[in-house]
């Protein structure tokens, strides 16, 4: 297995960090934290930006056309940009009190796929949803837990609810958006963490955020082997997305929801913001045609 050692991105520490995610007519980086209710965008020559959204922010995707991102929100999406900040609810999902989005990708196609999840999560009570343009949201799958992790490949989409430590892999049709589980494409071992956010290689291959295992770890998703492991120094690693110029970049965030101060002691940089150079480049973001 090879191993990568990721470095610090940026100081500021986040509650719970997510949605990594590549800006590239704007050259930036761009991840929120969930529970600090905050998006964050930083440009590759070290210049940030730091809004407050003022509830919860669960993902962030490009969107065609509108130099703008969407936003997962705690009951819907909207969409962003530093100019105007948040606009109004484009969708809703979910408004009952104890639930918010979770984890967003576009497919190829541009329909926006996006899940929720309870808080505090409880087994089988969130849902995937596929919001296509200006259509209302549409259900693809129910009774799942921490919805999270979404690439495409062809005619595979993987896709990873946490709470069950596997990676799925469904038969996708581009045209329809229709899905349908074809198999468990990895079996993680509960000693390396739960799968969490998911950035999908040129070659094909799963870039997994591993919550618990301090790294974001490389699958092969035909034969289920480890391949590779960025390592980084907090243990619950959330999300993972290739950017820069080449492609060949990784951020990576991380969390310290729910760590005591003596797990804050041993790990001060959770809930940072990591950054490491690949030998590999990522698939480009697909984006959201509104």
């Amino acid at each position: 297995m090879k191993e990568y050692q990721s470095v610090l991105l940026s100081s500021l520490t986040c509650e719970l960090a997510e949605g990594a995610c590549w800006w590239p007519e704007r050259n930036s980086w761009c991840w929120v934290d969930i529970l600090g209710h905050t998006i964050y965008v930083r440009a590759e020559n070290g210049g940030q930006q730091v809004f407050d959204v003022g509830t919860h922010v669960t993902t962030l995707v490009p969107v065609a056309e509108r130099g703008e991102l969407i936003a997962g929100l705690k009951s819907g999406v909207a969409f962003f940009s530093p100019e105007r900040g948040v606009g109004p609810l484009l969708a809703v999902l979910d408004e009952r009190e104890n639930m918010r989005c979770n984890d967003g990708k576009c497919d190829p196609a541009g329909r926006l796929w996006i899940g929720t999840m309870q808080m505090p999560a409880e087994e089988g009570t969130g849902t995937l949803f596929c919001i296509a343009g200006k259509e209302a949201p549409v259900v693809k799958l129910r009774g799942v837990t921490i919805s999270n992790g979404l690439v495409w490949k062809g005619d595979r989409m993987y896709y990873n609810d946490t709470h069950t430590g596997t990676i799925q892999a469904f038969n996708y049709d581009g045209v329809t958006g229709n899905i349908v589980f074809s198999r468990v494409a990895v079996h993680i071992p509960p000693e390396l963490g739960c799968p969490d956010g998911m950035a999908i290689d040129s070659e094909g291959m799963l870039w997994v955020a591993h919550w618990g295992g301090s790294g974001v770890y490389c699958w092969n998703p035909e034969t289920g082997v480890l391949l590779a492991k960025v390592m980084v120094p907090a243990p619950h690693v959330s999300s993972c997305a290739f950017g820069g110029v080449n492609m060949d970049e990784m951020l990576i965030t991380t969390a310290r929801e729910h760590m005591t101060a003596a797990e804050i002691a041993q790990y001060p940089l959770s809930g940072s913001v990591f950054h490491v150079k690949l030998p590999v480049k990522g698939l480009p973001a697909n984006y959201f045609k509104y």
